[in-house]
């Protein structure tokens, strides 16, 4: 009898370890139960709305696959891809170390609640644990989901993928960011690649090329090699390459090896000629690297008070600016 009473206590812990007051109701029409090495989970009706309020589960269960490596070294993991995650309220991933039922698990830990502040953070989430619960719940539709000017994302809810491997995780996923906002996220059916499928007028690897990133005789307005990235309908920057900066990156910055600067960590500032190539001057301006300048304009437009009153404290106006600006 005796041998039977940790089986007893274990089966006690099972059933009693983890009793919430409230079993909560889940909507029928979403989540499951998932024991499949690859799948794919998404919310109802994407990638259009969902009725609301909703709630759903998915119990990934990996606990009767086994390992085909001997190794002991070598875990079987599950890795979810949120390639295309559109919401980020009421979204939770948590690891089991057993799961049966909301009343019979135990080893529960939180792997990542999707939120506002961490939304395009994220490309997967993995556990080495056997069983990972996905739960969404939300009880409206407005103001939670990742949005562009112009409607260029009318999306809701997600639609992620999930696989179980022995390897280290795909390393070239992808998510609505990597993707400028401007494309879908796509995988393959072996999980090998993944791509990103661009919206209409956008182009690119990473559909960061739009209509934005080239003038009116469809050149490209980047300069010297530099990478157009446009995020959304309305804006665009330019990744220049090193030694160029500007708006376009059209301003290469003067080389230094050949200056009084070689030994000093520092560049020399140059007064810009629009005739005359930038940064070519051998005596500007000497700007040191653990230093910065800033530039400003302040337009005072009622200065009376300030000559009748305080600037006698402080001799003139100039003087009185700068000791507050200063502060």
């Amino acid at each position: 009898m005796k041998s039977l009473v940790p089986s007893l206590y274990l089966l006690l812990y099972l059933c009693c370890g983890n009793l919430p007051g409230v079993i909560t109701n889940y909507d029928p029409f979403c989540g499951g139960h998932l024991t499949d090495t690859r799948g794919v989970i998404h919310t109802p009706n994407f990638p259009g709305p969902f009725p609301v309020p909703i709630k759903c589960r998915w119990v990934i269960d990996v606990s009767d696959i086994p390992s085909t490596n001997s190794s002991s070294t070598v875990v079987v993991e599950i890795v979810v891809y949120l390639t295309q995650l559109y919401v980020y309220k009421g979204l939770r991933f948590t690891e089991y170390a057993y799961y049966e039922s909301e009343t019979m698990n135990f080893g529960a830990a939180l792997v990542k609640e999707v939120t506002e502040g961490n939304v395009f953070k994220y490309r997967q989430f993995r556990t080495s644990r056997p069983f990972l619960v996905i739960e969404f719940e939300l009880d409206r539709l407005e103001g939670n989901h990742v949005r562009v000017l112009h409607d260029l994302l009318d999306v809701y809810g997600f639609n992620v993928t999930y696989e179980v491997t022995e390897e280290r995780p795909n390393p070239e996923s992808c998510t609505v960011r990597d993707c400028s906002f401007a494309g879908n996220c796509l995988v393959s059916a072996d999980y090998t690649s993944f791509w990103c499928d661009c919206f209409d007028d956008f182009s690119g690897r990473r559909c960061n090329e739009g209509s934005l990133c080239f003038n009116d005789q469809h050149s490209p307005v980047c300069q010297n090699e530099a990478i157009c990235r446009q995020i959304g309908a309305e804006a665009m920057h330019c990744d220049c390459p090193n030694g160029y900066v500007g708006h376009n990156c059209e301003i290469r910055l003067l080389d230094t090896l050949d200056t009084e600067c070689i030994s000093e960590n520092c560049i020399l500032q140059c007064p810009f000629n629009e005739q005359e190539q930038p940064c070519i001057c051998k005596d500007g301006t000497k700007i040191y690297n653990n230093r910065s300048r800033y530039e400003c304009r302040i337009k005072l437009s009622n200065v009376t008070s300030l000559r009748t009153g305080l600037i006698s404290q402080h001799g003139n106006l100039e003087s009185f600016v700068s000791k507050q600006v200063s502060k």
